[in-house]
């Protein structure tokens, strides 16, 4: 039985993990990174598990989850035969801006390893704390991606095993929310329009239905939020955010809190 890229693309975030691993115990013994890379592998287990915890725990991940696979469920019945039909043999793009856009989920987990690599060895706190809490949430987001592909045993258009849901939009979409979260809307919407130049290209190539783009982007904007706001400083008890007045331009933080 045949993998799809998508199914192979959702265990990257792992095999990066393992592999700043086994480059810091061999290459940089006793360097920041080295201590850094092995207290957050040893932790991360426990962090995934609880950040699990808190997820299936968040009614408003339920409720978007329960939307986003109706939605889903509607556009597969409704509009995926229809949505196939038209870009069959239609192509907006060249063939290598394709290409490129469906090399983005990748691009951007290559970028999340590089910088926790400099940002743990060089003990710049920020990009450290950011990339670790990409790194989970994209590790996360690869279990439950893989889970249900193997769940559902979809096919694609192109007749791949493993569609439903696409892991190269679920790993975007994850990637912006976290950016998302930690530095507000002027960085996470570009992303965002990012992810919707991966979906577009998951269809154009015949590797997804437009429903399993629907409930990928769902799982990864779920994922990517919940870890997110478990990994953002917090002062008693309310979240820093970036803030920008659209009137005045200036720009600062603010305290947040939802009750």
């Amino acid at each position: 039985m045949k993998i799809s890229k998508n199914h192979k693309t959702s265990f990257l975030i792992t095999a990066l993990f393992i592999l700043v691993s086994i480059t810091a115990g061999c290459g940089m013994s006793g360097s920041k990174f080295t201590g850094a890379a092995k207290k957050d592998l040893r932790e991360l287990p426990g962090n995934l598990w609880q950040d699990s915890k808190d997820y299936v725990s968040n009614n408003e991940n339920i409720a978007l989850l329960l939307l986003g696979g109706g939605a889903s469920a509607y556009v597969r019945h409704e509009h995926d035969d229809q949505i196939e039909d038209h870009f069959q043999g239609h192509h907006t793009f060249s063939r290598d801006l394709t290409i490129g856009m469906g090399a983005i989920p990748l691009t951007e987990l290559l970028l999340t390893g590089t910088g926790y690599l400099y940002g743990s060895a060089t003990e710049n706190d920020e990009l450290y704390k950011v990339s670790r809490a990409m790194l989970e949430a994209q590790a996360l987001n690869g279990i439950y991606t893989s889970s249900l592909k193997l769940i559902a045993q979809d096919k694609s258009p192109n007749g791949e095993w493993y569609a439903w849901p696409s892991g190269h939009t679920s790993i975007s979409v994850t990637f912006a929310t976290v950016m998302n979260e930690f530095y507000g809307p002027w960085v996470g919407m570009p992303l965002y329009g990012l992810s919707g130049l991966v979906m577009y290209e998951r269809m154009e190539t015949g590797e997804h239905w437009a429903s399993d783009l629907v409930f990928g982007a769902v799982l990864g904007y779920t994922v990517g939020k919940t870890v997110a706001g478990n990994h953002k400083p917090q002062v008693f008890g309310m979240d820093i955010m970036p803030y920008v007045d659209p009137y005045s331009e200036s720009s600062g933080v603010i305290l947040s809190k939802r009750f």
